[in-house]
């Protein structure tokens, strides 16, 4: 079956009257929970929010919380009864292993095609295809192309590095007057900011045209990849400290990445992220991003709220 022959059976409800629900898979996640704020506030779409423990101490009356785990693909075919739409923004590399990414998104996708719904928006990775040696992007590429298999409407957003984290290390790093530079001060690599992710993922599951549906669409700043150095000269425009700049050589990385093997998956992974990061393809094209959302934030203008959000002194 084609993109096409789809397409007129796809289309996202605008009617007040029918609201489309929409089931946010990863929705007590640093990323999950903003998807989940920003969603809310949408008058066109009834929320599902999926937890492995069910609705949290803080869930609200607006909100339908449902179990699932994505590794219980009768709890999702369960969370799925009624969806039109799902959001997937759920990852286990950091938490668990990476064999719960490759499984995990499996289940899901298998049990969303089961349950016919309007619109798959997963998560993504910028170049995750260009990337086989790094676990996680890996993971990535091989759900994107068990999503186009299964026939079902997608829409997948590529992003790139997070500058901000649940636990902030450049912001603490500025806050005490150090920035630390990974291989080099000159290779450039595209950034994001979680808030802006996260509003670009609630606007592909609201988005009201099935000409959204069939994109893998990147995301990141207008004005292109930076690189570290010229992201220390940005944060140094906004704040009032004057950063010392440490830099980890990329032959530290290169001579550590099969040592760290043996006893972490996720130190493993993370090196290779980074040694993937040399090669200059960790770049988003945000043509896309701004034909169907909107245009998107210089660097300037994502450094200076970045530096709000982290309550960072500015000029």
């Amino acid at each position: 079956m084609t993109p096409t022959s789809l397409a007129s059976t796809t289309t996202i409800s605008t009617d007040n009257a029918i609201k489309n629900k929409v089931l946010i898979v990863g929705a007590t996640g640093f990323l999950g929970s903003k998807i989940l704020q920003q969603l809310k506030q949408n008058t066109q779409v009834s929320v599902r929010a999926m937890s492995r423990r069910g609705a949290p101490s803080s869930a609200t009356h607006n909100i339908e919380w449902v179990r699932g785990d994505l590794m219980d693909p009768k709890s999702l075919d369960h969370a799925l009864q009624g969806v039109d739409v799902v959001v997937s923004s759920a990852n286990g590399y950091m938490k668990e292993t990476i064999e719960a990414d490759f499984a995990g998104n499996k289940n899901l996708i298998e049990a969303a095609a089961r349950a016919g719904v309007k619109r798959f928006v997963f998560l993504s990775i910028v170049a995750c295809d260009k990337a086989p040696a790094v676990p996680h992007f890996h993971a990535k590429k091989v759900a994107e192309d068990l999503i186009k298999a299964t026939g079902m409407p997608y829409v997948l957003i590529r992003a790139p590095a997070f500058l901000d984290q649940s636990k902030d290390y450049v912001a603490d790093g500025v806050k005490a007057g150090r920035f630390v530079a990974v291989g080099d001060k000159t290779t450039a690599w595209s950034y994001i900011l979680s808030d802006d992710l996260a509003q670009y993922l609630a606007q592909a599951a609201s988005y009201p045209s099935d000409e959204i549906n069939y994109q893998t669409i990147d995301v990141g700043w207008r004005d292109g990849a930076k690189s570290q150095e010229q992201m220390v000269e940005l944060i140094s425009q906004f704040t009032r400290k004057k950063l010392s700049f440490w830099t980890i050589p990329w032959f530290i990385f290169k001579v550590l990445v099969k040592p760290v093997q043996l006893f972490s998956d996720l130190a493993y992974d993370l090196i290779q992220m980074f040694l993937f990061f040399k090669t200059g393809h960790f770049v988003a094209n945000t043509q896309l991003q701004e034909k169907f959302f909107g245009t998107a934030p210089s660097a300037k203008e994502a450094v200076r709220k970045w530096a709000l959000l982290n309550h960072i002194d500015l000029k």
